[in-house]
């Protein structure tokens, strides 16, 4: 697909004076100012090739704005693409990656980038060329306004002439007359004697001649002062250069040397690249311009909705309820991860939380790895072999995972390339897998299926009543990291519901924690404390402008996944 190309410089052109963009800078300074979307932060833990599928998307709404002529759509959408290929995908800790498929997949971005940015160069220029012929267009008119004025303006002086010389020759011919005839006529009758030398014409043909001024007036300035002239012509605000036009390099123009809004917070779903990726309309300063890309409103509309700020405190107090009550409880664990990435690259578990927690999992329903002379717990795995698992056994796996995906040292790696492995392994036995499910974290009804899943274990195992016996472990990625869920089977018949997580906690004087849940309902109410309060502020202000989209969980931050694992019976 083909831009228009723009045209030549015509002599005596506003252009040949203007540098490249500056005609249209005001237009598309406007532009920016009102639709601007901030570069979406990727998630490593999602698979890069949804974001390329993404931006595919992105790339067939600019072709089709081109094809329809709409050039401020096309310049908002194209800078939209180029950014999130030039600044959000290199940022994807998979975006090196070896693989032959997302080398295949980051050729064509690459590729697609370059024309695009090559093609928002020729909007530009044609931008350039439309504003300069506004430009001109409105110079003629101000021109034929001119003239015109000048024509009245001679035209009513020769009138007032006209007029004055009419008046002279009438107070001649009425002195003349009462000489005669003797008959003196009162100032009545000589108005309306002189009214009757010049008779009204049409309204509707001809503005009435202004009254003429007084003789001695007229005699002291026998022509009028002119007219004031028009006002001027405004020109382009006189701006900086926008570094779309001014910069030598593509990738240069689109960050615009942090002039213009980029990069702002917090983003709202219009600001996801869909629009990302679902796009919305472009709009002007001075006119709303409807565009052909798709628009599907996300916005939470005039239904009242619970803020996530409530949400927090609401879930801040049963927790705190909950620890009141000795129905929660935080257990110190002696290491966490990265801790000895100082004293020993061999040993470094920096970002393993993919690889930490599936290993929790596989050690608490299928124990044999856990050496001999480690103590055994009543509880499921103890918290010695979770310390074992962070400082020992996961480090080797997350070399050997990374170095076979071509990641770079400390990338986070996708669960499922994780998970790949570990069953390739026989880590991870495959037939003790029970199933994934996830979606927003702040909805009841998904969260839900996660808490019956830990349960009951497999759906099979709802009917028998001795389901409460099995061992069952979760591997729960929420906000690019990855904490381990186990459920420990007593002998009385209740169940406590461990989260263990290997980032350091100033709960439990910055180590690695193992929060117990003592029953079901403290578990939920564990869940819900821990997923509001992994929120920034801006994250905050996202989700209480957007409701749940499923067609969008990839770039929400209330997204989560779960992958379910029991021993067999």
């Amino acid at each position: 697909m083909d831009l228009p190309s723009a045209p030549s410089n015509a002599p005596g052109d506003m252009s040949n004076k203007s540098k490249l963009g500056e005609p249209s800078k005001a237009r598309r300074e406007s532009l920016k100012k009102h639709n601007e979307k901030a570069p979406i932060a990727l998630q490593n833990l999602c698979p890069i090739s949804k974001y390329y599928a993404a931006a595919d998307i992105v790339l067939e709404q600019f072709k089709e704005l081109l094809k329809n002529g709409d050039l401020d759509g096309a310049y908002i959408i194209g800078r939209r693409f180029a950014l999130f290929s030039t600044v959000s995908l290199p940022g994807h800790d998979y975006y090196t990656s070896p693989n032959p498929d997302l080398v295949k997949l980051r050729l064509k971005n690459q590729k697609d980038a370059q024309w695009v940015t090559t093609g928002i160069e020729r909007i530009v220029q044609v931008m350039d060329k439309q504003e300069i012929d506004k430009q001109n267009a409105e110079l003629e008119r101000i021109r034929k306004q001119k003239e015109e004025e000048e024509r009245e303006k001679i035209e009513w002086e020769l009138n007032m002439k006209q007029r004055l010389t009419a008046v002279e020759l009438s107070t001649d011919s009425e002195r003349f007359s009462a000489e005669s005839d003797g008959d003196g006529k009162d100032l009545l009758s000589r108005l309306a004697s002189l009214n009757a030398l010049f008779p009204r014409e049409v309204a509707d043909k001809e503005e009435p001649i202004p009254s003429a001024p007084p003789h001695d007036f007229i005699e002291q300035n026998e022509k009028l002062p002119p007219l004031p002239p028009p006002i001027p012509l405004p020109l382009i605000d006189e701006l900086e250069s926008s570094a779309l036009v001014t910069s030598t390099s593509a990738v240069d123009q689109l960050k615009s040397n942090g002039k213009t809004p980029m990069f702002e917070e917090p983003p709202s779903y219009s600001d996801l690249f869909l629009d990302v990726l679902r796009t919305s309309s472009v709009s002007n300063s001075t006119e709303l311009r409807p565009s052909t890309a798709s628009s599907i409103p996300s916005s939470i509309g005039k239904q009242p909705r619970i803020s996530i700020r409530t949400i927090q405190q609401t879930c801040s107090q049963q927790l705190q309820s909950c620890i009141d009550t000795k129905q929660i409880e935080f257990i110190r664990l002696g290491t966490y991860q990265g801790r000895l990435a100082s004293s020993s690259a061999k040993y470094d578990s920096t970002n393993g939380c993919a690889v930490i927690s599936p290993l929790v999992v596989a050690t608490h329903i299928y124990p044999q790895h856990v050496h001999k002379e480690q103590p055994t717990s009543k509880y499921g795995i103890s918290n010695v072999a979770i310390n074992e698992i962070i400082d020992r056994r996961a480090p080797p796996i997350l070399n050997a995972v990374r170095t076979k995906l071509g990641l770079s040292k400390h990338a986070l790696i996708i669960p499922s390339d994780v998970h790949d492995y570990l069953v390739d392994e026989h880590i991870l036995p495959q037939d003790k897998f029970v199933g994934a499910c996830g979606g927003d974290i702040l909805d009841h009804g998904h969260l839900n299926e996660l808490v019956e899943m830990m349960v009951n274990g497999h759906e099979a195992s709802k009917k028998n009543k001795s389901a409460w016996k099995l061992k069952v472990g979760a591997a729960l990625f929420f906000r690019e990291h990855v904490v381990s869920i186990i459920k420990v089977p007593l002998a009385n018949g209740e169940c406590y519901f461990d989260l263990i997580d290997s980032l350091p906690s100033s709960r439990v004087g910055g180590m690695a924690s193992r929060t117990r849940c003592k029953d079901k309902s403290s578990f939920e109410s564990l869940l819900r404390w821990y997923a509001s309060s992994k929120f920034s502020d801006s994250q905050c202000e996202f989700i209480d402008k957007n409701k749940w989209d499923d067609g969008m969980c990839d770039f929400d931050p209330r997204v989560f996944q779960s992958f379910v694992w029991t021993e067999t019976q």
